[in-house]
């Protein structure tokens, strides 16, 4: 009786005790070490703390990131520090994967950085399946340490060497946690006018597997170009036309056997924004196939278009307006809209404007991989609608290291008189320091480019109506004002970097209350430009601008948002590439002068 007792004691603790056992088994500790810069002006960390998603809300979302890519997690911790601290820069210093199997009471590890060599001591305790103590610590070498002339396996031994020194060593992190499998914790640690911040995930599984060597991409043997069955003609900007910027463009075209482009390669580059265009058009090309001992199979060929100002003139006669509704009490309310919103646009465009006002910026942006030719050889285009997914293996484009966020304070002016323009910002404020500097200008043409004031008038001016078909889709409230929702499409497809807009007019005084224009303008976003060139992509390229202010019957911008994204290169989601956020308040007016009557 009492072996049986005993027996059933044994079993019973055996199968308490082995799920424990086994899930430690699978336990995967991952140390992901961040470095942040406080924008000047910002309080920063006055002692260590522990950030988990049960305590900041704002980090709940990072839990739905663990079981992504570990680039799409680290861009995610480095926005909610971003967000969290008004940090001006984040820089990912290493991460570093230690499995445990629920025995080994201490992990010791050493990992190269670019100049310093780091320990990592971890000492967990198993508390159940899913939840464990850990005491993290983290030391590094001194800058410079590491000589990069050296081979890294020789600097691994003697950096190795260094670490068992605790002498030579800087304690950076040393904190008792209580994790959670699944559940990423963050811990930021003041240091100096900097801050470290170490992120610490606990995952169920085995160390990642071995990473896939890249694929050998074959280069196929260029071919002569066949003839096009299907054209698409590139947008040629009238802007860029008058300015007389033009030329030949030189392509490296990929179609598959059936004559289909599958990818398009600048080689003889011109303006990025023609550059840009031309990939666009040349997505929707179709070729005659190309034949191999009778056979079509899938080919490249070099391939010449030339933007001539001459032919493209001929082009723009966009005859008299068209209008999308068809019933007459709607037709009519819509040419009433267009009539009397496009005098204010009129007016608007000629008047005498002398003011000026503090605007406040705040830009994100992110960077692509310097190594994105090489990704790109390792996935499959496939066109879908309007975009191309890239299916097979999953790639990460974007360098979370490469990620920039400015914060300007800026006296912005604009004076307009005789048709010219003046518009100048002042910095008060970079990155929260105050500019000594009295009159230093901040001279980007992402922000000029924007023309807050003078959106409306690409859509709505009388002279620019004949280009887009119009349609009322709704009627909103806008600050307790009625106002007519207009679309606008442009007839060509793409109107000097218009895809489509919507204008929300007012219904008593046909002033504009807001803008929205889906496109990317012409200058001042080379970057988005040449990126979506080589990602043969069509991006998400939103900008909304807000009209809350009035002087002598003209509405001022209030604030206005840029959002760009790059969509179909993760099946997630689109990636972001760049968010901006204007915002203008304490105008000061000297002259706003128009004729008589602005609204008929």
């Amino acid at each position: 009786m009492k072996n049986k007792s005993r027996f059933l004691c044994l079993a019973i603790s055996f199968f308490l005790i082995t799920p424990w056992v086994f899930a430690a088994e699978r336990i995967l500790i991952q140390v992901h070490l961040f470095q942040g810069v406080w924008m000047e002006g910002q309080p920063g960390l006055k002692q260590a703390e522990v950030l988990a998603a049960a305590s900041r809300p704002e980090l709940s979302s990072l839990k739905d990131k663990v079981t992504g890519s570990e680039s799409e997690l680290t861009v995610a911790v480095i926005n909610a520090l971003s967000d969290l601290y008004g940090l001006q820069t984040v820089e990912d210093l290493f991460v570093h994967e230690k499995q445990w199997n629920g025995k080994v009471p201490l992990l010791d590890d050493v990992v190269l950085g670019k100049l310093v060599a780091y320990r990592i001591k971890l000492a967990p305790k198993m508390l159940s399946p899913q939840k464990f103590t850990l005491r993290a610590t983290i030391s590094k070498t001194n800058e410079g340490s590491l000589r990069t002339e050296r081979t890294r396996e020789t600097e691994l031994n003697e950096a190795y060497k260094t670490t068992k020194n605790d002498k030579m060593m800087e304690v950076i992190v040393d904190q008792e946690l209580v994790l959670e499998v699944g559940d990423p914790v963050i811990v930021g640690v003041p240091y100096g006018g900097r801050a470290y911040f170490m992120m610490v995930l606990a995952t169920v599984g085995d160390s990642g597997a071995k990473k896939p060597e890249p694929e050998k991409a074959r280069k196929p043997d260029l071919v002569a170009a066949p003839n096009a069955i299907i054209q698409v003609r590139p947008s040629y900007p009238e802007e860029l036309r008058q300015r007389h910027i033009g030329g030949e463009i030189g392509l490296r075209i990929k179609i598959d056997e059936k004559g289909i482009v599958q990818g398009v390669n600048i080689v003889k580059p011109l303006h990025p924004y023609l550059n840009y265009s031309t990939v666009q058009a040349f997505r929707n090309w179709k070729f005659e196939s190309v034949l191999r001992k009778g056979k079509p199979v899938p080919a490249e060929f070099l391939y010449t278009y030339n933007f001539n100002p001459l032919d493209y003139a001929q082009e723009n006669a966009w005859g008299e307006e068209t209008y999308g509704e068809t019933d007459p009490l709607s037709l009519e309310k819509l040419r009433t809209v267009l009539g009397r919103s496009g005098d204010y646009c009129d007016k608007l465009a000629g008047a005498v404007l002398d003011f000026f006002c503090e605007e406040r910026i705040k830009e994100t942006h992110y960077s692509l991989l310097k190594n994105i030719h090489w990704a790109m050889l390792i996935v499959k285009n496939e066109p879908m609608g309007d975009g191309w997914i890239m299916v097979g293996k999953n790639v990460q484009i974007m360098d979370p290291k490469l990620t920039k966020r400015n914060d300007f304070l800026c006296d912005y002016q604009i004076v307009r008189k005789g048709g010219k323009i003046d518009e100048r910002r002042f910095i008060l404020k970079e990155n929260g320091r105050k500019i000594a500097e009295q009159k230093k200008i901040l001279e980007e043409r992402r922000f000029s480019g924007l023309s807050s004031l003078f959106a409306p008038l690409r859509v709505l001016a009388g002279d620019r109506q004949p280009r887009f078909n119009y349609r009322i889709i709704d009627e909103e409230k806008i600050r307790s004002k009625k106002a007519h929702v207009i679309e606008a499409v442009p007839k060509s497809g793409n109107e000097d970097g218009i895809w489509s807009a919507r204008i929300w007019v007012d219904k008593e005084s046909y002033q504009i209350l807001k803008c929205e224009i889906e496109g990317v303008p012409i200058d001042g976003y080379e970057d988005v430009l040449n990126d979506c060139a080589i990602l043969n992509i069509k991006p998400i390229f939103l900008t909304t601008h807000e009209y809350g202010i009035e002087k002598s019957g003209v509405t001022f911008p209030s604030g206005s948002k840029v959002h760009v994204a790059y969509p179909g290169i993760d099946y997630r989601g689109p990636i972001e590439k760049l968010s901006i956020n204007l915002a203008y308040d304490k105008y000061k007016f000297f002259t706003v002068e128009t004729e008589p009557k602005i609204i008929k």
